[in-house]
């Protein structure tokens, strides 16, 4: 099954980022996205025929890269972020550390940004890449387990795509890579933030890494007092973009364990009480309005309560309160 090329959305977010026969300008360009390396031609009758797709997405992004050459990739380590590279058509020889996989439709390659990796692709090898942080990738590791990672986390270098958790990463990256979503997300810092926080947390519990046994173990849930500390953080800046790493920083206690809690003493998720109280506000807002027949702008009410996609938001205010904020609005108001 072949993954998705981007969406023809040009006036929505830049997507073809290069197209280049040239072997300096490749390297240079593909190393402003990614880092400075070695890029080398393999044979001497092969010809680049290089482009490059980039969609920044907060700090990640999803890019698409095919060399239309055998290339040899030399990047040293990746330092300070992490690979995931899903070949659509073609194959890719990957050694990362002590790990080496060939790569090819059904079988990823996750770099582990701190070991050194090597690189050959075939001529028609065609790769969608997601970039992610691997600082995002080591704090939502430690908010997950509550400790600081003793050392640098290590991923099994395959990714089955055939698999159900490999399935479950190719399911993702094919919305974003198809979806119209994906264009808001672009260019809303907020939104940016959320899509990147929802890959690292994919990746986190599909795929298998050397943290995955700890974060595997069950965990008890902690007294009322730690959960009415993130409560309280809640009620208090629920405009402001807010995680569950956040979240169980400010209760001092594990992600894992403030979920637990939550479900326990709430009966939902932290997330899940962030987006009840933001709706709530919303709904206090315009019933305020349309009680004083108050001109309103829906747009702006959900905004300001902290929500960033107002497609979701609607959704969402109509489960909750079975009618939509129009009709909340202008039902007071009569």
């Amino acid at each position: 099954m072949n993954l998705p090329s981007f969406p023809a959305r040009r006036d929505a977010f830049p997507l073809r980022l290069f197209h280049s026969h040239d072997l300096d300008e490749t390297r240079s360009t593909v190393g402003r996205v990614f880092k400075p390396h070695d890029l080398g031609v393999l044979g001497r009758r092969q010809k680049l025929d290089v482009f490059m797709d980039h969609l920044p997405l907060g700090r990640a992004s999803i890019n698409r890269l095919c060399y239309g050459a055998d290339v040899s990739i030399e990047p040293d380590c990746l330092d300070d972020f992490l690979l995931v590279q899903m070949p659509m058509q073609g194959s890719a020889v990957i050694r990362c550390g002590d790990q080496q996989i060939a790569s090819g439709p059904h079988n990823a390659s996750v770099i582990t940004p701190s070991l050194p990796l090597h690189m050959r692709w075939q001529g028609r090898c065609d790769q969608l890449i997601v970039r992610l942080e691997r600082a995002a990738l080591e704090t939502a590791c430690s908010a997950q387990l509550g400790h600081a990672l003793p050392r640098p986390i290590e991923f099994q270098l395959g990714m089955d795509l055939s698999s159900r958790q490999g399935a479950a990463w190719k399911s993702l990256v094919q919305f974003l890579a198809s979806s119209s979503f994906t264009g808001d997300a672009a260019g809303n810092a907020l939104v940016g933030q959320q899509v990147e926080q929802l890959l690292v947390t994919t990746l986190l519990t599909q795929h298998p890494h050397s943290y995955s046994e700890a974060l595997s173990k069950p965990v008890q849930a902690p007294p009322r007092h730690y959960v009415q500390r993130a409560e309280d953080y809640i009620l208090a800046r629920y405009a402001e973009p807010i995680t569950i790493e956040t979240l169980a920083r400010h209760a001092a206690i594990s992600a894992r364990s403030l979920h637990k809690g939550f479900q326990q003493h709430k009966g939902m998720s932290p997330m899940g009480f962030l987006r009840l109280v933001r709706l709530q506000r919303v709904r206090e807002r315009l019933l305020q309005a349309g009680a004083h027949a108050e001109p309103v702008s829906i747009t702006r009410v959900a905004l300001e309560a902290g929500f960033s996609h107002l497609g979701h938001f609607t959704q969402a205010y109509r489960r909750q309160f079975g009618e939509t904020p129009t009709q909340t609005a202008t039902r007071r108001a009569n």
